[in-house]
């Protein structure tokens, strides 16, 4: 038996926008024929706004934060707890006030409880803004060089990037992979195959 694990942002939706009509109609067919499970970086909230609930319904569960927090039917199944050192919010502070992106908003830190999302940019940053800052950061790679900087300055603890703008911060091992334990956990059977579709995979 084949597990389907979805992501949000870039695969199912575009990123933090609500799914396209055409696909969640093709996608609500799906879920009746395939055991799906859905994983994103953000919380909850978030994505009861991308996903509406006939498809959040019909899944066999929901990993939220990079995998840390997991749902089944809505309810809380279990969550890992982590708070950033403050000598790791003083770093990220000060990449802030000396970064060269073109364009700057607010909101840049959002603490998941789970993992902690880090913006340069600013999570309230437009549509344009979001767009302009990942072409730049894409030529300057200036999301890559932070998140290597903290993995090498606080052991135990991994950066990556994610989506468009930001970076994901949480302890070692606590990062999507720990999804696969999980829905081993909830099921008796074996599946033959999970197969994982997720945007910048090829």
């Amino acid at each position: 038996m084949k597990k389907f694990i979805f992501d949000v942002d870039g695969t199912l939706t575009p990123s933090r926008q609500r799914i396209d009509e055409d696909f969640l109609r093709f996608f609500f067919g799906f879920t009746f024929d395939n055991e799906v499970y859905l994983v994103t970086g953000s919380d909850i909230e978030k994505m009861d706004e991308q996903v509406p609930d006939i498809i959040m319904e019909r899944t066999e569960g929901i990993f939220t934060c990079g995998g840390n927090k997991f749902y089944i039917d809505y309810e809380l199944q279990y969550e890992n707890k982590f708070k950033p050192p403050k000598t790791l919010l003083t770093y990220l502070g000060f990449q802030i006030k000396m970064s060269d992106s073109p364009v700057m908003s607010t909101n840049h830190r959002e603490d998941r409880d789970a993992m902690l999302n880090f913006s340069v940019v600013g999570r309230d940053c437009t549509l344009e803004e979001r767009q302009q800052y990942f072409e730049w950061d894409k030529e300057n790679g200036e999301r890559e060089r932070i998140a290597k900087e903290v993995r090498d300055g606080w052991p135990g603890i991994d950066a990556v990037i994610g989506g468009q703008i930001s970076i994901d911060i949480y302890p070692e091992g606590n990062d999507k992979s720990q999804i696969l334990d999980i829905i081993k956990q909830e099921r008796l059977v074996e599946p033959d195959e999970y197969i994982f579709i997720g945007d910048g995979i090829e």
